[in-house]
């Protein structure tokens, strides 16, 4: 696994809010690379000039997230396992992945999903709160050392239409796109949720298998090489699911980019 920088991540000032009156699809998202000219309009430039910036964590004016919160953003440890990513005392594959391979090849992330970043991600989640979406992302981008392996494509995990209409966005679908536009990789909105699948949160592994079974299907040829994209990784079972489901479809090799891993 790549290892990861301790010094201060690079976070870049962002400006305004961003929300949906209406649920956004998948094809709606082109609609948010608007996003960036809106707020470099005078107005805007003018309110920031007047009440400028504070960081969402410590309130220090001159950035969404300051460089001091970024460093105490919570990283996974240096030893984990290969594959999921999971801490762990050396670098071999954990029992779990030994006992039940996954259909993904590996996980990435610099971060490990706790406080503060843990209630960050459920404001933007939950909350509604899309002024989080570039703070996140960028943070994320500017985390590593060595970058994780490209792929040709990602794939971000779809929401089912009840579910977007009730969230307002899919939040794997807007990781997605920020990171395929720095990183010059397409973004393949391939994968659909035919089921509209109960929650996830408090089912076991087993459980979650069962309740993601047939909830996936392809549309479209998809290259050799992708990665899935969510915002956390906990047990692996969407990821898995999603991942044996594109395999099946004809990609080779899948990977997982997620803003964070559950300990």
């Amino acid at each position: 696994m790549p290892p990861y920088r301790n010094g201060a991540a690079t976070c870049q000032r962002r400006a305004g809010q961003g929300q949906s009156r209406s649920p956004l699809t998948d094809n709606d998202l082109p609609m948010l690379d608007t996003l960036p000219r809106l707020l470099s309009t005078p107005l805007l430039s003018l309110r920031d000039w007047i009440f400028p910036e504070r960081c969402r964590l410590c309130a220090a004016p001159g950035a969404a997230l300051c460089a001091d919160c970024c460093v105490e953003l919570p990283r996974l440890t240096a030893t984990r396992c290969p594959i999921c990513a999971r801490p762990q005392a050396g670098n071999s594959p954990c029992g779990a992945c030994q006992g039940r391979a996954p259909g993904f090849a590996a996980v990435y992330t610099p971060f490990a999903y706790a406080a503060p970043l843990d209630g960050a991600i459920q404001a933007w989640k939950f909350g509604g709160r899309l002024d989080w979406t570039l703070p996140l992302t960028d943070a994320w981008l500017n985390a590593w050392e060595e970058l994780p392996p490209f792929p040709h494509a990602l794939v971000p995990v779809p929401l089912h239409r009840n579910r977007l209409r009730e969230r307002g966005f899919n939040q794997a679908a807007l990781l997605a796109r920020r990171w395929g536009r720095a990183w010059s990789i397409p973004v393949r909105l391939a994968a659909h949720r035919q089921r509209d699948t109960a929650h996830q949160v408090g089912l076991k592994a087993e459980q979650r298998r069962h309740n993601l079974r047939d909830a996936f299907r392809i549309h479209g040829p998809l290259p050799e090489h992708v990665a899935i994209v969510d915002d956390v990784f906990t047990t692996g079972t969407t990821a898995g699911v999603l991942a044996e489901t594109l395999r099946a479809a004809g990609c080779r090799q899948v990977d997982v980019w997620v803003l964070a891993r559950a300990l």
